[in-house]
Parts: C-alpha cells; sequence; structure tokens
C-alpha cells in the first residue's frame, strides 16, 4: 500500500517521498492525523495515511524546509502556465510577422513608388556632390507630391518609421526571452547550426541602426552626405534582411501549425 498513489496526495497536497528526510515535523503539526511515516531502517519517508481527513491547512507544506510538500492543484497551475508561455510567444511572433511585412510593404512604396528616375538626375558633375545644398528628395530623384495607395510620400514615410519602431520594441522583447538560446549558442559554439537565424539577427541590427542614424540626422534638421550614405546602405541591406525574413518564416510554418493547434484544445 506504500506504493499506492493515494499515499502521496490529498485533495490539497501532494507529498513528493524522495525529497522527504524523515523529520517527521509534518507529522507534529499535522492536526488531523492525515500524515503517517514509514520507518524502515534503510527506507524512511512520510506518506499519507488518511487524505480524505485532510482539511487543507497546508501546516506540511510551511513546516517542511525540503519541499516534499506542494499544493495539489500545481501540475494544473504550471500547465496553465506553459499554455500562457506559449500564447504569449505566437502572439508576439504573430506580431513580429504582421508588423514585419508592413515595413517591408511601406518600405517597397518608398523605394518603388515615388522615384522618377536614377539617383542625382536633377544635378550633374561637381554640383551634383554639394549634398548640404541640395535637397534629399530632389537628389534621389523623389516626386513627393504623388499619391501611392491613398498616401503622400511623407505619409508613407511615417508609416515605414512608426512599424519600424513597433518592430523593434517586438525584437527587443522577442530577444529579451530567448536570450538563454541566444547565450547558449554563442557558449556552446553552435553558431554554425543555427547561422540563418544568427544572420537574420545581425541583418536586423544592421538595417536598425542604418535606418535609425539618418532620422536623427533628419530630426537635427542637417543634410549631411553621411545622411544619404546610411540611407543607401539601408535600402541595400534591406533586400538581403527581406530574403532572410522570408526564409525564416517558412522555416518555420510547421512550428505555427502545432502551435496553433494546441491553443485551440
Amino acid at each position: 500500500m506504500f506504493f499506492n498513489r493515494k499515499h502521496k496526495r490529498t485533495p490539497f497536497v501532494q507529498l513528493d517521498t524522495r525529497k522527504c528526510k524523515a523529520c517527521w515535523k509534518c507529522i507534529k503539526d499535522c492536526t488531523n492525523k492525515v500524515i503517517g511515516k514509514v520507518d524502515f531502517a534503510h527506507h524512511k519517508h512520510a506518506l499519507i495515511l488518511q487524505p480524505d481527513a485532510c482539511t487543507g491547512c497546508l501546516n506540511c507544506i510551511s513546516v517542511c524546509q525540503y519541499n516534499a510538500y506542494s499544493v495539489a492543484d500545481a501540475p494544473k497551475q504550471k500547465t496553465e502556465n506553459v499554455k500562457m508561455k506559449t500564447f504569449n510567444n505566437f502572439l508576439i511572433n504573430n506580431l513580429l510577422l504582421l508588423s514585419g511585412l508592413l515595413i517591408i510593404f511601406s518600405g517597397l512604396a518608398l523605394q518603388l513608388g515615388f522615384h522618377m528616375g536614377g539617383h542625382g538626375e536633377h544635378q550633374s558633375g561637381t554640383r551634383g556632390m554639394q549634398f548640404e545644398s541640395i535637397q534629399y528628395e530632389q537628389f534621389r530623384g523623389i516626386d513627393t507630391n504623388k499619391i501611392v495607395c491613398g498616401l503622400n510620400y511623407s505619409g508613407w514615410a511615417t508609416t515605414h518609421k512608426f512599424f519600424i519602431v513597433i518592430f523593434s520594441l517586438l525584437m527587443i522583447y522577442h530577444t529579451y526571452v530567448h536570450w538563454k538560446w541566444y547565450k547558449g549558442v554563442i557558449t556552446k559554439h553552435l553558431i554554425h547550426k543555427n547561422k540563418q537565424v544568427i544572420i537574420l539577427s545581425v541583418l536586423f541590427l544592421l538595417v536598425a541602426v542604418t535606418g535609425i542614424i539618418p532620422w536623427f540626422i533628419d530630426l537635427s534638421g542637417s543634410t549631411s552626405i553621411f545622411r544619404m550614405l546610411f540611407i543607401e546602405i539601408h535600402d541595400k541591406i534591406t533586400f538581403v534582411l527581406i530574403v532572410f525574413f522570408i526564409l525564416h518564416i517558412i522555416k518555420r510554418i510547421k512550428w505555427y501549425s502545432n502551435t496553433y493547434a494546441k491553443l485551440k484544445k
């Protein structure tokens, strides 16, 4: 009978006999005589003698310094916590996907929707290189008065920046949640096996930095050559990032479908 499951739990508490050190404090503090003992020479631990007599005072949990006792619904609580964590990951990943697609769409709208021609077609020679006196839109050949899908250039630029901020905040949270994974990949020298994710992370950082710097330069009112340089680098790296972003999503389609199936249960 000592191995019967009912002698390890009551409706309120459960007992892990492997953690029990046979100090018998729980027996002394149990007012309803619910707990008994196995007291053989080489085999000693507490056990639940009368599970139905337990009233849930939880004195056994309080006095046990070895954590042999725990609340009976702990496994259920653990399951709920795991489900909530899964839901949070699923939600964040979907928001990352949505904001990432909106960044790509708004970026392509800026890249393809407003260009009138090649860079610098309105200027030539040495005069065309005087970045301080040339408007950025003129140099890049951008028609700022054009309307694409109901928005002008300024509207699309604002939209693009807005979703970059949202995506960046979500990415910071995503990295924070998976920091142990990143740390493990580096410390265990597993970069080669996870190179696609690492490259995607590095590309994101480069795109973020090369996008934020010209934004701050613009806010300062400057038309420095460095702003133009960072924007050009930002545009080129973004196309590479899009490729790796799509590959990353394709690789995780199975995770999306399996997680969605689990959450539906």
